[in-house]
C-alpha cells in the first residue's frame, strides 16, 4: 500500500491518498471522502474551466460518488435524474427523477451545464443523446463528462446496438456495475479517436479533451480524461 500526501478537491483539504493496488482508476482513493481519481477529476476540471459552477444550472445523469454528492451540496441549482425502465419520463421513482438521455422531458435551453460521469459508454443511441444533451443546454452551456477513452483506437467499436426496439450484441457483452441495477450496465461503446468528430455532426458541440496527472491531487491512473462540449454561443442575425 501505497500513500501520497497532497490536496484531494472534494474534500478541499490536506488529505492522505492510498494506493490499493495497481488499478488506480478505482484503487486509489482518498483518505477521507473515499474519492476515485476520476471524481477528482471532473472537480478539478470544473474548478479550472467553470470557475463559478456552483452559481450556475446544473444537471446530471446518472449521479453516483463522491464527486456527485459535493456538486450536490455546493451548487443550490443542480437537478440530478436516473433512467429507470419501469416508470416513464419525467416521473419520479426513489425520490428521483426519471430521464432518458435519448429523449429528454426537459425544456430546451434549460441548463449551464450536464454532466455524466462514465455514462456514455453505455448508451445504446449516442447521436441521439448529445444531440438532446445539446438542445437542453443553453447557448454557450457545456456537457462536461468521462467515460472510457481508446485512443490507440483510430475508429470507436460498437459493442452493442438497437434493432427494432431490441439490444442486438455485435460482440460478447460486457457490463459494469450499476448504482440503480443488479444486473449492471451493459457496454455498447468503446470510444475511439472519432468520437469528438461523432459529437459534432450529431450535436453541433466542439470537444476539448483535458487530462491532468498530479499526485498532489490524487490525479493518476487509468481514464482520467475530463471532455468537455461547448455549444455555440447564440449568433444574432
Amino acid at each position: 500500500m501505497l500513500l501520497d500526501y497532497g490536496f484531494c478537491t472534494i474534500c478541499e483539504k490536506e488529505t492522505t491518498f492510498v494506493q490499493h493496488g495497481d488499478w488506480l482508476r478505482d484503487q486509489y482513493t482518498c483518505k477521507y471522502c473515499n474519492s476515485i481519481p476520476r471524481q477528482r477529476a471532473i472537480i478539478n476540471a470544473l474548478n479550472t474551466h467553470f470557475p463559478n459552477w456552483p452559481a450556475l444550472l446544473i444537471h446530471e445523469s446518472s449521479p453516483v460518488g463522491a464527486s456527485s454528492e459535493f456538486i450536490k451540496k455546493r451548487c443550490k441549482n443542480y437537478t440530478s435524474s436516473h433512467y429507470f425502465t419501469d416508470i416513464a419520463c419525467g416521473e419520479y421513482k426513489l425520490g428521483m427523477r426519471c430521464e432518458n438521455l435519448e429523449r429528454m422531458t426537459f425544456r430546451s435551453d434549460s441548463f449551464d451545464l450536464f454532466l455524466t460521469q462514465d455514462v456514455f459508454e453505455h448508451v445504446l443511441n449516442p447521436e441521439r443523446a448529445f444531440n438532446e444533451i445539446s438542445r437542453v443546454l443553453k447557448a454557450g452551456g457545456a456537457h462536461v463528462f468521462t467515460m472510457p477513452w481508446y485512443p490507440m483506437k483510430r475508429q470507436t467499436v460498437i459493442r452493442a446496438c438497437e434493432e427494432g426496439g431490441e439490444v442486438k450484441h455485435l460482440l460478447d457483452p460486457i457490463y459494469h456495475l450499476s448504482p440503480i441495477s443488479q444486473v449492471g450496465s451493459l457496454v455498447t461503446r468503446d470510444w475511439g479517436r472519432d468520437f469528438t468528430d461523432i459529437i459534432f455532426s450529431s450535436s453541433g458541440m466542439s470537444t476539448t479533451v483535458y487530462l491532468v496527472k498530479d499526485r498532489k491531487f490524487g490525479l493518476d491512473g487509468e481514464f482520467l480524461d475530463v471532455f468537455i462540449s461547448k455549444k455555440p454561443e447564440m449568433v444574432e442575425a
